[in-house]
């Protein structure tokens, strides 16, 4: 299925095509809304579902590539097909959809976001990857050009984009200082480099360790020499952006088709629903079609000079950071609504308009807002936080202790407890889709104390008398039995 497009100016009609692929991690959560690793009996679940054919194979196999569990047994993904924009909406909302009700029957809940507030601490995460495909129609797919280009115009356009679409702020408990916290911590995400076509005799394989991959390093085909589209020396390809395909220098796309080259971009949190992830999935188009346009006018796509410093700060602060331009600095806000006029420009000839706020250049994160921490006590929170579990209160009511045989103890006022802290969470969230948790939107902590006798539960108004780490107790209790036996 082609998009065809035709751009101002260019007479591109008739000679472009567009095909979109997306890679989108979910986790699986238990009604409370607590990760649990359930990836394997959802997968089992529609494997039965094909062996008794009670699932449409005809339509998943022509919209989504397969599903699958990751390596995390929570989290499960979504692999669709190369498709235009229209079947790629298709794709995900009966993809999505089928996967939440079939983790209903198991009474398992879907969740869609990239980081759980609690249970990621930083991981697991989650990630959204989007393959872009632009090429002209009589070919197989993508030319070196056009893959250098569009990486090229996406990659320079990564603090806006992060901007736009960073949702991540809070794990553990806490807020994390970053408006993407899943960028921030992700292991393998690394930035690209600024793509070039170069002359290339060996492709070296990027593997740090042995027994990744069976070489070290392999030639190319009896030819004096082939050009590559590099974008990391290495042909590293967890890269923020990268081209792929077999006109790359990454050795797992050494031996594949033309047919599959593409862009992909690696770098966007997980959008809370389909509709944010298709605003997303076309700008990601605009700005490929821009590049498209600027090719085919000889205009160079320069490298940004504070490319590194705006990513960071985008991470850091999302919409509301401060960008360093041309020597100057300017409020990420402006940056971002500049780029979606110009991208808009392009979508206008698709007939496509953006349907989320990102259209006027608010991010889900603050058009929603980030889960709201609802503490029981601050100063239990902090000791917490700090590592201080240990702790000595003084309850300011009667309180029923419960025993481990599930008896209850009365205890009176001001009486001193020592054991435990611990915090218990309830969670309200959003359903966007059936079954599908979208957000968090509020986060209720309340705290219990674990004694040699049984539970407490803790309240606002009682007082913490002593709160230490567990090493801490540790050097208290030799430090007295120093000084008994001395």
């Amino acid at each position: 299925m082609w998009l065809v497009i035709s751009i101002v100016g260019a007479n591109l009609a008739e000679k472009i095509a567009i095909k979109v692929g997306v890679e989108n991690e979910l986790f699986t959560l238990n009604d409370k809304g607590f990760i649990i690793p359930a990836s394997k009996i959802v997968v089992k679940e529609i494997i039965q579902d094909i062996l008794n054919k009670e699932v449409d194979i005809d339509l998943l196999k022509n919209l989504i590539y397969g599903i699958q569990w990751e390596p995390h047994p929570a989290q499960l993904e979504i692999v669709t097909q190369p498709l235009n924009y229209v079947l790629i909406e298709r794709a995900m909302r009966i993809s999505r959809q089928y996967i939440a009700d079939v983790a209903e029957r198991k009474k398992i809940k879907i969740y869609g976001g990239s980081v759980h507030p609690i249970q990621s601490n930083p991981f697991p995460i989650n990630g959204t990857h989007i393959s872009i495909s632009v090429f002209p129609r009589k070919r197989k797919g993508m030319t070196r050009k056009f893959l250098t280009y569009i990486h090229n115009n996406i990659r320079r356009h990564i603090p806006e984009l992060i901007a736009l679409t960073a949702n991540s702020p809070i794990i553990a408990g806490n807020p994390s200082g970053y408006v993407s916290a899943r960028l921030v911590y992700s292991r393998v995400l690394r930035p690209s480099n600024y793509a070039v076509i170069k002359r290339s005799k060996t492709t070296i394989i990027p593997r740090e360790k042995r027994a990744l991959l069976k070489y070290a390093f392999v030639f190319t085909d009896k030819k004096k020499y082939e050009h590559k589209v590099v974008a990391n020396e290495v042909g590293l390809r967890f890269l923020d952006v990268t081209p792929r395909g077999p006109f790359t220098n990454i050795i797992e796309d050494r031996w594949s088709s033309p047919k599959v080259s593409r862009v992909e971009a690696r770098f966007l949190d997980n959008p809370s629903n389909v509709d944010y992830l298709m605003d997303i999935i076309a700008i990601l188009i605009g700005l490929s079609l821009e590049a498209v346009d600027k090719l085919y006018r000889n205009e160079r796509i320069e490298e940004p000079s504070n490319l590194a410093e705006n990513r960071r700060r985008a991470i850091k602060d999302g919409i509301n950071a401060t960008f360093i331009t041309n020597g100057a600095t300017r409020p990420a806000r402006e940056c971002v609504m500049e780029m979606l006029q110009r991208v808009q420009t392009y979508l206008d000839m698709l007939g496509i308009k953006l349907r989320t706020s990102l259209a006027w250049g608010v991010p889900e994160i603050e058009y929603y807002g980030a889960p709201e921490i609802i503490s029981a006590h601050n100063g239990i929170m902090k000791n917490i936080f700090l590592g201080k579990i240990l702790m000595k209160v003084q309850l300011n009511g009667s309180r029923h202790l419960i025993t481990i045989e599930g008896e209850k103890r009365r205890l009176k006022e001001k009486t001193r407890i020592f054991g435990l802290a611990f915090p218990e969470y309830n969670f309200e969230w959003d359903e966007d889709e059936h079954n599908i948790v979208s957000r968090f939107r509020k986060i209720r902590i309340s705290y219990w104390l674990l004694t040699q006798h049984g539970y407490v539960k803790l309240m606002p108004d009682d007082r913490i008398l002593i709160a230490t780490s567990p090493i801490g107790k540790l050097v208290r209790l030799f430090n007295h039995l120093c000084k008994t036996m001395s």
